[in-house]
């Protein structure tokens, strides 16, 4: 986005020879937001990305999913549950697959509604790298984000990073209570992380987190304003399916991802 110029009707991502789907992701956003009609390309990335434009699925890749305004379509479509049935269940298992694409659209539709005028935009798009035996799946809005939310909300943090802290300690931002807990994206990040050992990334307005491990992640403010509004969650799954769903999902002991605003997290 650093490329573009107001008013212009393209975008050029020609320096890049890699585009995976967090980066994808924002670009669709910034396409439809600026009705940009046309993407120069690198020679190695042009048929890649014209299949994804045109929405083209393959064995390794799900088609780019624009998620419906209206929460009832998509339930009624059963949208979660058909891009987990695209998805090789080796990558964690069908139900976790399925959970995981479900409660990061959940949060959508519950903390930022399209009905309700806080977003205009919402994606899933998921892709396997055989190779490397790995699959990233990512969800974006272009909504209020996670800061915005808490401030909606009336909850207190000190900058954008403390929010996403505080929004992977079960925080609920739903209930009129604001500290029972909330599902979305802790049981995420603890299937994700604990469970197939793989990696998050959440960035919600200037506020990033990057998670390996739970002893391995880092926090970090971005200079991103006008190039990024929203939330984008992306989820790195290995090719083993997570045991101990279930005790996993249930238990909490603890957000072990703190945020030192001095230190910038670990």
């Amino acid at each position: 986005m650093d490329n573009y110029e107001d008013g212009s009707e393209s975008i050029d991502t020609s320096d890049y020879s890699y585009l995976a789907p967090t980066t994808l992701i924002p670009l669709l956003c910034n396409i439809n937001k600026y009705n940009l009609k046309k993407i120069h390309t690198h020679q190695n990335t042009e048929k890649y990305v014209k299949e994804i434009l045109n929405m083209k699925s393959t064995l390794t890749r799900t088609p780019y999913m624009v998620l419906p305004h209206n929460e009832k379509d998509r339930q009624n479509k059963e949208l979660s549950h058909k891009m987990a049935l695209r998805i090789n269940e080796d990558y964690g298992g069908f139900y976790v697959l399925r959970h995981i694409i479900s409660e990061l659209t959940n949060n959508i539709y519950n903390h930022t509604s399209f009905e309700d005028g806080y977003a205009n935009q919402g994606y899933t798009y998921a892709q396997e790298y055989p190779n490397l035996k790995m699959l990233d799946i990512c969800v974006m809005d272009d909504g209020l984000s996670i800061p915005g939310r808490f401030k909606k909300s009336g909850i207190e943090f000190t900058d954008e990073c403390h929010a996403i802290e505080k929004a992977i300690s079960n925080l609920s931002t739903v209930s009129k209570n604001p500290h029972e807990r909330g599902n979305g994206l802790w049981t995420t990040v603890k299937l994700v992380v604990e469970g197939n050992k793989g990696s998050v990334l959440i960035v919600s307005d200037k506020g990033c987190l990057h998670i390996n491990g739970i002893e391995d992640y880092k926090y970090k403010v971005l200079h991103n304003k006008n190039k990024f509004k929203g939330t984008l969650i992306s989820v790195r799954l290995n090719k083993n399916k997570v045991q101990h769903v279930y005790d996993l999902m249930e238990t909490f002991t603890g957000n072990p991802y703190k945020y030192n605003k001095n230190e910038g997290g670990s």
